[in-house]
C-alpha cells in the first residue's frame, strides 16, 4: 500500500490491529521455515505449558523472549523454526478431572476404572486443552503451528516407548523397593525436585529406650515419635564412650514392646542430640541407608493415603499430625517422655499437593543416571552447549554432579504407561514398544502391563527429539530432524534447570549423540513491584490478559523484553507499562507526522553529497543503534536492546531529527524537502524494522503504509545491520555535542526561570577548533531550539563574562549573562537565602563530627553517613557562593 492513500486515524488502537495482523500473518505462511541469506537453520523448541495452564505472567515473559529471538533470526535471513506444545502434565491433569467427574457425577475414579476414566481425561482435554495455545496468540508468538506437539500424541509415545525400553535393555531402567518421597495426597511417589523444603513449627521429643536385662535407658530425641513403631534399631557412634559398652546388646522400643538391636554407625553424630539414634529404614532416608548397612528390617507403618496402618497399634487410622499427638499423651502416661523442645525445622511438601511428604518404601522404578550425566556435565564443560548468563551453569551442575538415580514411575492412570509387561503363566518380565500379542518366551497370551505411568518429565525430556518427529522415520523426514536438530536456543526460567534442562541434556544425548541445544538462556522470573513473588495468598498476581486488553500487546512484550537480561527478577510495575504504551503512542504520532511529507520522498536515499549535517548525523546514529541492537540480541540481552532502540527513537529520531526538519518542511526550498523526505522515511523504516521483533503488531501496521506493493510483509522483511557506507563519524560527534551543548542552554534557561519566549544572548568557551566550527555553521538551528539571539565563540582562556549562569561540558563552558534579563537583585536575595539554610545545615552535621564521642562511639554507619552528609552541604555552599559571587 503507498503512503499517500492511507490516512492514519488520531489514536492507535491495539485491539483493533492486533485482531487484523495475526490471521494475516497465518495466512501468508510468515510463520513457517523458509530458506535465507545466512544458509542457516535457527531452531527453538517451545517449553510447553501444561494442558490445564492458564496464560499468568510466567508465560508471558518465556514467550517475549522466545518471539523476539525468532522474529530477529527470521529477518536477519535464517532459516527459522519455532515449535510449540503442550504438555500432558500427568498429576495435575488427572486432579482437575477427578476433581469434576466428583463434583459432577459423585463418582471416583476407581468407580469408573482405568480405562473409562482415561476416556474421560481425552474428552477433557479435547474440550479445554486448547485454552493455552489460544491464550499465547494473543501474545502474538510467531511458532510454526503445523509442528504442534501435545506430549500424548502417536510421536511422542512412541519416542517414549522406545527409549524406555532401549534403557530397560540396557540395564539402565530397573525396579527396587527403595525409599521414596510419598505424596499422601496424590498417592504417589515425588521426586527429589518436585519437594519444596519449608520452615515448620516442631518439637525435638526426648523418650526412654529401655535396654534389655539392665537398669539402663537410652535418651532418644525424635521430631517424629510416631514413627516409632516402625523402628528396627537403635544405633550409637561405635566411637562414643558413652554408648560403645551396649552395641550388639537389646533395646526396647516404647509402647510396641519391640526388641531391637543396638548396632553401631558412624553416621550418628557425637556431638549433636543425645548420641542416639532410632533407626526407622522404612520412612527415613538416612535411615535406610543404615539399614541397607546392617541389613535391618524394614517396617511400613503407612498406609498410602498417610494415615498409620496395622503397624500402629490402637493409633491405625491417624494421620500422622494426629497420631503424634496422641503417642505423645500416651508417652507422658507412661512416664517414657523425658522432655520436649520446640524447634523449627525443615520439612518437606510437595510441590503440586503442599501436603508433607513421607518418606517411605515401596516398589519403583528407577533410571540410572550416573553416565548420562557425566556426559551433560561434560557438554557444558567443553562448551559445546553455553548458559547464558553463564553463572547458572553452577545450578546445573550441582545436581548433575552428584545425581541420584531418578524415580521414573508414578503411582497414576494418565500419562505415559510404562511398557513393561507381566507373563502370568511362565512368570516372563519384558519390555516392548509395541503393545505385544503374547509372551515373547511361553507365547501366552495371558499377560498383564505395568500399572504405573511414568515421571512427566521422561517424556518432557524427550521433546527436543520428538517434536522433529523422533523415532519415526517418515515423521522425521516430514518435520526435517536433520536439518532442525541439534536445536539453536533454549529459553526457560531457572525454576526448571533441575527438573527439564538437565533431562533434556542427558536423554537427548544419549539417543543422537549430540546435544539438544547449541546456547541455554535462563531468564528472571517476574516478580511484582515490590519484588515478591506473585502468589494467590498475596493477590497480587498480574493477569497478562488483562494488560493486554487495557495497554496492547505491544506495550506488555517491550515492557517484559526491557526488563530481561541477565537479572534474576523482573519486577513488574503497571505504570511500566503504561510508559511503553507511551513511547508506542509516541512512535505512531511520529508517522503521523512524516506521512504527510512522504510524497516527496524518492524510494531509495539520495547520494551522500546531497546530504546535510543533519542527515549524516541520524543516519550514522541509526547504524550505530543497529549495530548495538543485534549483538545485544545474540548476548541475548533484551533489556540493552530495548534500550538502545527506545532512546534512540525517542531522544535522538523524535526529540531532535523531526525537530530540525519542521523548517524545512515550511520552507519553500523543495530539492531541500525530498532530501529531508527521503531520509525520513529511509530511517522510519528501518526503525519499524528494528522495533518488529519487541512490538510486532503496530510496525506491521506502520509498514503497510510505508512499503512498495512488491514488497513483503514487515515479518518476512530484512533486519537491519551495521553498514560500513553509513558510518559519518565527524559529524555524528559534532552533532551529539551540539545536541549537549543546546540541553544545557535549555537547563539554564529553566534554572533562571526565564519565559519561552525570552530571547537570550548565550558565549561558548571551547578549545575544539572543529566544534567551534560546527556551533558557527548551525547558528540560525540555535535560535530556533534555545531562542538564542546572539552568541560568542571564545576560547577557553578568555575572560568569562559576569554576572552570568554557567554550565560545562568535557569540551565547552556554556554562560548566559543576566544582566537585563532577569532582575538580578531577587537572584541574589534568593542565593543569599539558600545560602544561609545549607550553612545551617551543614553545621548540624559539622557540630557532631567534632564531637569526639560521637565519632567514637555512633556505629560506623551512621559515622560514614554523617560525614557524607556534611560533604554533600559542603559542595552545595561552595556553588552557591560561586554562583552569588558571579552575580556580585
Amino acid at each position: 500500500m503507498n503512503e499517500t492513500t492511507q490516512e492514519l486515524t488520531k489514536v492507535f488502537s491495539p485491539a483493533e490491529i492486533e485482531k487484523k495482523w495475526y490471521p494475516i500473518w497465518m495466512e501468508n505462511k510468515s510463520f513457517k521455515p523458509k530458506k535465507g541469506k545466512k544458509k542457516e537453520t535457527f531452531t527453538i523448541i517451545m517449553p510447553p505449558p501444561n494442558v490445564t495452564g492458564k496464560l499468568h505472567m510466567g508465560h508471558a515473559l518465556d514467550q517475549t523472549c522466545q518471539d523476539v529471538l525468532i522474529r530477529h533470526r527470521r529477518m536477519s535471513g535464517y532459516e527459522t523454526l519455532w515449535v510449540p506444545g503442550v504438555d500432558h502434565a500427568g498429576i495435575s491433569t488427572q486432579a482437575v478431572v477427578e476433581k469434576k467427574i466428583y463434583q459432577e457425577e459423585k463418582k471416583t475414579k476407581h468407580d469408573l476404572g482405568r480405562e473409562a476414566f482415561v476416556k474421560k481425561i481425552w474428552e477433557w482435554k479435547e474440550q479445554f486443552g486448547s485454552e493455552i495455545t489460544h491464550q499465547l496468540k494473543k501474545i502474538g508468538i510467531s511458532c510454526d503451528w503445523d509442528y504442534f506437539t501435545f506430549t500424548m500424541d502417536d510421536v511422542p509415545n512412541q519416542s517414549v516407548r522406545k527409549a524406555f525400553v532401549q534403557l530397560y535393555n540396557e540395564g539402565l531402567i530397573y525396579q527396587a523397593d527403595y525409599i521414596v518421597n510419598w505424596d499422601p495426597i496424590l498417592q504417589s511417589a515425588i521426586s527429589d525436585a518436585e519437594v519444596e523444603h519449608k520452615e515448620v513449627k516442631g518439637a525435638y521429643y526426648f523418650l526412654k529406650y529401655k535396654v534389655k536385662d539392665s537398669d539402663e535407658t537410652l535418651e532418644v530425641a525424635t521430631t517424629r515419635p510416631e514413627t516409632l513403631f516402625g523402628d528396627t534399631a537403635v544405633a550409637v557412634n561405635p566411637a562414643d564412650e558413652r554408648f560403645k559398652h551396649l552395641i550388639g546388646k537389646t533395646a526396647i522400643i516404647p509402647l510396641c514392646e519391640r526388641e531391637v538391636t543396638i548396632i553401631g554407625d558412624e553416621h550418628v553424630d557425637i556431638e549433636k542430640g543425645t548420641g542416639c539414634l532410632k533407626v526407622t529404614p522404612g520412612h527415613d532416608f538416612n535411615d535406610f541407608e543404615i539399614g541397607k548397612r546392617h541389613n535391618l528390617k524394614i517396617l511400613n507403618i503407612l498406609n498410602k493415603d498417610g494415615t498409620l496402618n496395622e503397624n500402629g497399634m490402637e493409633f491405625q487410622g491417624l494421620t500422622c499430625a494426629k497420631a503424634r499427638k496422641k503417642v505423645v499423651e500416651k508417652l507422658t502416661e507412661l512416664n517414657l517422655l523425658i522432655k520436649t523442645e520446640e524447634v523449627v525445622h525443615q520439612v518437606g511438601h510437595g510441590q503440586r499437593s503442599d501436603e508433607i511428604v513421607e518418606p517411605m518404601v515401596s516398589k519403583q522404578w528407577f533410571l540410572n543416571v550416573q553416565d548420562m550425566a557425566k556426559v551433560a556435565v561434560e557438554a557444558i564443560e567443553s562448551e559445546k552447549t553455553k548458559f547464558f548468563p553463564k553463572t547458572w551453569e553452577n545450578t546445573y551442575f550441582s545436581w548433575l554432579r552428584e545425581p541420584k538415580n531418578w524415580c521414573i514411575s508414578r503411582q497414576l492412570w494418565w500419562g505415559h504407561q510404562i511398557p513393561v509387561y507381566y507373563c502370568g503363566d511362565c512368570k516372563n518380565t519384558w519390555a516392548n514398544e509395541d503393545k505385544p500379542s503374547s509372551c515373547p518366551k511361553c507365547k501366552s497370551t495371558s499377560f498383564e502391563q505395568d500399572p504405573d505411568v511414568l515421571d512427566t518429565w521422561f517424556s518432557s525430556g524427550l521433546f527436543p527429539l520428538n517434536t522433529l518427529g523422533w523415532p519415526n522415520k517418515e515423521a522425521m523426514e516430514e518435520k526435517r530432524f536433520k536439518d532442525f536438530y541439534p536445536t539453536a536456543t533454549l529459553v526457560t526460567g531457572f525454576d526448571i534447570i533441575f527438573f527439564w534442562v538437565a533431562r533434556m541434556m542427558m536423554m537427548c544425548t544419549k539417543f543422537t549423540g549430540k546435544v539438544p541445544f547449541d546456547q541455554i538462556y535462563i531468564h528472571g522470573i517476574v516478580r511484582d513491584k515490590q519484588g515478591r513473588k506473585m502468589s494467590k495468598s498475596l493477590g497480587n498476581g498480574i493477569d497478562p490478559l488483562e494488560l493486554i486488553e487495557k495497554y496492547g500487546a505491544d506495550a506488555m512484550r517491550f515492557t517484559l523484553a526491557a526488563g530481561s537480561g541477565y537479572n534474576r527478577g523482573l519486577n513488574l510495575d503497571p505504570e511500566r507499562i503504561e510508559g511503553y504504551r507511551n513511547f508506542i503512542n509516541k512512535v505512531w504520532n511520529a508517522f503521523r507526522f512524516i506521512q504527510p511529507h512522504l510524497v516527496h520522498a524518492q524510494e531509495t536515499l539520495p547520494s551522500p553529497n546531497e546530504f546535510t549535517v543533519h542527515d549524516k548525523w541520524i543516519l550514522s546514529e541509526l547504524n550505530t543503534v543497529a549495530k548495538s541492537v543485534n549483538e545485544s540480541l545474540y548476548e541475548y540481552r533484551f533489556d540493552d536492546a530495548s534500550s538502545a532502540i527506545y532512546q534512540f527513537v525517542y531522544e535522538v529520531f523524535c526529540s531532535w531529527y523531526i525537530e530540525l526538519s519542521k523548517n524545512i518542511f515550511n520552507s519553500e526550498n523543495d530539492n531541500a524537502k525530498v532530501i529531508r523526505a527521503s531520509v525520513l522515511k529511509y530511517c522510519f523504516r528501518e526503525i519499524l524494522a528494528l522495533l518488529h521483533p519487541f512490538i510486532p503488531y503496530i510496525t506491521e501496521e506502520l509498514w503497510e503504509s510505508l512499503k512498495k506493493p512488491n514488497e513483503p510483509l514487515l515479518i518476512d522483511w530484512t533486519f537491519p545491520e551495521f553498514n560500513d557506507k553509513l558510518v559519518y563519524t565527524r559529524e555524528q560527534e559534532s552533532m551529539n555535542k551540539f545536541i549537549e551543548v543546546i540541553t544545557s542552554v535549555r537547563n539554564l534557561r529553566a534554572s533562571v526561570n526565564l519565559k519561552p519566549k525570552d530571547e537570550i544572548n548565550v558565549e561558548f568557551f571551547t578549545d575544539d577548533a572543529m566544534f567551534a566550527e560546527f556551533l558557527y555553521s548551525n547558528r540560525a538551528f540555535m535560535k530556533d531550539l534555545a531562542r538564542i539571539s546572539a552568541g560568542k565563540i571564545r576560547n577557553k582562556s578568555e575572560a568569562k563574562p559576569k554576572k552570568s549562569v554557567m554550565a560545562a561540558t568535557s569540551f565547552c563552558e556554556i554562560f548566559v549573562p543576566l544582566e537585563g534579563l532577569i532582575n538580578l537583585q531577587e537572584q541574589i536575595t534568593r542565593i543569599e537565602k539558600e545560602i544561609a539554610k545549607t550553612q545551617k545545615d551543614y553545621d548540624i552535621y559539622d557540630r557532631k563530627l567534632q564531637n569526639e564521642k560521637f565519632v567514637n562511639s555512633a556505629p560506623a554507619e551512621v559515622v560514614a553517613e554523617t560525614k557524607q552528609k556534611a560533604n554533600e552541604f559542603k559542595e552545595k555552599l561552595v556553588s552557591l557562593q560561586e554562583s552569588l559571587a558571579n552575580f556580585q
